[in-house]
């Protein structure tokens, strides 16, 4: 290989120790020593970087690396308790269809008694129809008939209209949710009888035994002609007793009214002794007017009559008052007329009749006794007639069926 002067002079300068070294620029020497100290300075920034990014990115990989591992066990713990929860709802829903299935069977068994107890229902409906249909008239008209007696009891015994009318509108009711065609004579009757019932007219018991009452009272407080407890002091009235007593002195027949007023008193003194005498007689009479009076009685024997006496007059007469009342109610005209007659003259006997009381207890008793009571009541013998005729007619198997 040839070499030329040119390469000759490179290889040279570059083999160190070979040669004399060629004579270096101007300021060549000063700028060459500083080359090795800034290569590595950036060989150390260098380093350094690296070693950061490198400390960096294990940092970040090892925060990676724990949140993935504090992700995974919280997704553990997510599935054991989704696990549990399910493993919960799979026991939850075997109980509950276990239930079901035992529910089923139970309303399975329940349905299978109540067609048993249905068809056994069945039965016994058809067995009692069967039963009844033949005696079901029979015991109609037994009911029917028994109203009809207690109707009839009711107008004889009590004469109680409201209840008869009461019983025969049962037994109207019973005929017409019946609906047979055989016992519509029975219906006509019933009929016929509710309204002549319906058209009698009663009494105002509530009315009548008020004033009965109210004559009672009149009995207990009426003076009677010997004062007892009921009524003590006089017998007579205020206007009576104020007639049967003689009045005090009158002002003009007093000696003392005539004398002027400048009269001396030798004649005041005269006029004074002259009034003595009827002053004296006024106030005896005044006094003595309570013990002594004088009334016309046509019983002497009611003067007679002690305290104890007349009160059991009064017990007797309202005894006699509660009879009439029962009377009444009982519809028993004749003992309702002899009652009040024996109050009216036991009044007129015992009691004094100048007092306000003794006279409207009079009025009232007289009245009372001229009222009638003797309401003429219809009877129920056209019902009782038409059932009679039914039973006579008899409950054969041909009606029956009808």
């Amino acid at each position: 290989m040839t070499e030329t002067p040119a390469t000759e002079s490179a290889a040279s300068a570059a083999a160190p120790g070979t040669g004399s070294p060629a004579s270096p620029p101007p300021g060549a020497s000063k700028a060459r020593p500083t080359k090795p100290s800034s290569a590595v300075g950036t060989l150390t920034a260098a380093l350094i970087i690296v070693l950061l990014l490198a400390v960096g990115l294990s940092w970040a990989l090892w925060m990676q690396r724990k949140q993935f591992l504090a992700a995974g066990r919280e997704v553990a713990t997510r599935l054991d308790t989704v696990e549990q929860s399910a493993a919960q709802s799979r026991k939850e829903a075997r109980e509950a269809l276990a239930l079901a299935q035992a529910q089923a069977g139970r309303v399975g068994e329940l349905q299978n008694q109540a067609q048993e107890a249905k068809s056994r229902y069945d039965d016994l409906q058809q067995a009692w129809q069967t039963f009844s249909g033949g005696a079901s008239d029979e015991l109609l008209a037994n009911d029917l008939e028994r109203l009809l007696v207690l109707a009839n009891q009711q107008l004889r015994l009590a004469g109680n209209v409201n209840n008869a009318i009461v019983a025969l509108e049962t037994a109207q009711a019973r005929l017409a949710h019946a609906d047979r065609p055989r016992f519509a004579s029975l219906q006509q009757s019933i009929n016929g009888d509710l309204d002549r019932l319906r058209a009698v007219a009663t009494i105002d018991i509530p009315a009548q035994s008020g004033r009965i009452d109210r004559l009672a009272g009149l009995v207990s407080k009426a003076p009677m002609l010997v004062p007892d407890a009921a009524a003590p002091g006089e017998s007579l009235d205020n206007d009576g007793a104020a007639a049967a007593r003689p009045a005090p002195l009158q002002q003009e027949t007093d000696p003392r009214a005539a004398l002027p007023a400048d009269a001396a008193w030798w004649q005041v003194w005269r006029a004074e002794i002259a009034s003595w005498p009827g002053r004296a007689g006024s106030v005896l009479a005044h006094e003595l007017g309570d013990l002594i009076s004088i009334q016309r009685v046509d019983q002497p024997a009611a003067l007679m009559l002690s305290t104890e006496q007349a009160g059991q007059a009064r017990a007797a007469l309202r005894q006699r008052l509660m009879t009439a009342q029962l009377a009444m109610l009982m519809r028993q005209p004749e003992v309702w007329k002899n009652e009040l007659d024996n109050v009216v003259n036991a009044l007129r006997t015992y009691y004094d009749a100048r007092s306000a009381d003794t006279q409207a207890a009079l009025r009232l008793a007289q009245d009372l006794a001229q009222t009638d009571i003797a309401v003429r009541l219809p009877d129920v013998s056209d019902s009782l007639a038409s059932v009679a005729a039914l039973r006579a007619a008899g409950f054969d198997a041909t009606d029956k069926q009808d």
